[in-house]
Parts: C-alpha cells; sequence; structure tokens
C-alpha cells in the first residue's frame, strides 16, 4: 500500500501542474491540446506488437510554452520496457520518427515534461502522431496509440 500513495500523490501533482500550465496559456493560444489515449500491440504498425499488452498515455501540449508533458502507464509488454515517444508525422497505417522522447521507467509508469520545438506541430494536428513504447522484445513498439 505505500507504493500506491506516492504514485498517486505523484499522479495528483502532475495533473495541477498540467492544468495550470493550460489555464495559464488558454487565452494566448485555443491549440493546446490535452488528450488521453490507449495504447495496444494491435495499433502497433508495422507490427506485430505485444498482442496481451497495454497503456495509457495522458499527454498535454503547450505551444505557446513549447512544452509537451506526459504521464504513461502500461501493462503486460514482454520484456524490459526500455523507449517511449511521440512520433510523426503518421496515420494509424504509417510508422514515423521520433519527435519527442518520453522518460521510461521499470515501474510501468513515467511521468514528465519536455520543451519541444515540435509541440506547435502536433497540437495543430494531433491525428497525426502517434505514442509508442518500446521492449527489448519489441524494439521497433510493443504499444501504441493515436492522438486524437
Amino acid at each position: 500500500m505505500r507504493r500506491r500513495i506516492p504514485l498517486l500523490a505523484l499522479t495528483a501533482a502532475v495533473s495541477l501542474a498540467l492544468t495550470i500550465s493550460v489555464s495559464a496559456v488558454s487565452a494566448e493560444s485555443q491549440r493546446a491540446f490535452a488528450g488521453r489515449i490507449s495504447m495496444t500491440g494491435a495499433a502497433e504498425v508495422p507490427g506485430p506488437g505485444d498482442s496481451d499488452a497495454s497503456g495509457t498515455a495522458i499527454i498535454v501540449i503547450v505551444p505557446a510554452l513549447d512544452r509537451v508533458c506526459w504521464m504513461l502507464s502500461w501493462d503486460g509488454i514482454d520484456g524490459t520496457v526500455s523507449a517511449a515517444h511521440i512520433h510523426g508525422p503518421a496515420t494509424t497505417s504509417q510508422s514515423a520518427g521520433v519527435l519527442v522522447p518520453l522518460s521510461v521507467s521499470s515501474t510501468g509508469s513515467s511521468s514528465g515534461c519536455a520543451v519541444d520545438a515540435d509541440a506547435d506541430a502536433i497540437a495543430a494536428n494531433p491525428s497525426m502522431y502517434y505514442v509508442n513504447v518500446h521492449s527489448d522484445v519489441f524494439p521497433a513498439g510493443a504499444i501504441r496509440g493515436q492522438l486524437d
């Protein structure tokens, strides 16, 4: 039970920080993006991804600050999770290069923020970008979810 309290506290703190960031620039930028993305192995392109793995990404992008923030969680990924990224531009049937590296951990979740010059392009057309999580068993990607 001790492990859940710090994670809940971290989740609450990141959520509050993201809310404040989006609120602070809402008048300045109408193109901020906030989304909850479901990730699956079936969505991995070109595939195959990890068929029994899943995950969730909460992504907040504030172009006025060039800021990309994330909260990731995953479960059932075979092997050791080694990386996570936002990729694009690409449709759901395409793959694309890495735009924003996201931190990962051995706990099944991670969160953070980065200053990234691609924030404006991603927020302007989020459906052309995706999040995926990689492992040593699935180096091209274990799970994926399109921003929408």
